[in-house]
């Protein structure tokens, strides 16, 4: 039997990247604000996920990832609405100024 090194085996576990909390579950009916249709919460994450993705791309990014997509705050209500903001943390790679996307998300619990 093989054993990896720990500190391999602590940079395996560091990079892995943790999944959405499954705790909270969407209904279909989402929450319209002016124009704008407002995600779900797993929309949110996944379109977290995909712009961070794209502006951290090794060769084609301009950005470092500094935090990955996390929650900013415990969910709040308004009403029967579940709400929340979905951030992440990058630097310019050029200048080093450091940058905060975030993603508005609402919707009514199941």
């Amino acid at each position: 039997m093989y054993r990896l090194p720990s500190i391999l085996m602590a940079s395996l576990i560091a990079t892995v990247e943790a999944p959405p909390p499954v705790g909270l579950r969407c209904g279909n009916e989402r929450f319209v604000a002016g124009e704008r249709l407002l995600p779900s919460y797993h929309e949110a994450w996944l379109q977290c996920r995909n712009e961070e993705h794209a502006l951290t791309h090794p060769q084609t990014g301009t950005f470092a990832k500094e935090r990955t997509c996390h929650d900013v705050t415990s969910p709040g209500t308004h009403g029967d609405w579940q709400y929340g903001r979905i951030a992440m943390d990058v630097i310019e790679r050029h200048s080093g100024d450091a940058y905060t996307f975030e993603t508005l998300w609402m919707c009514k619990p199941m």
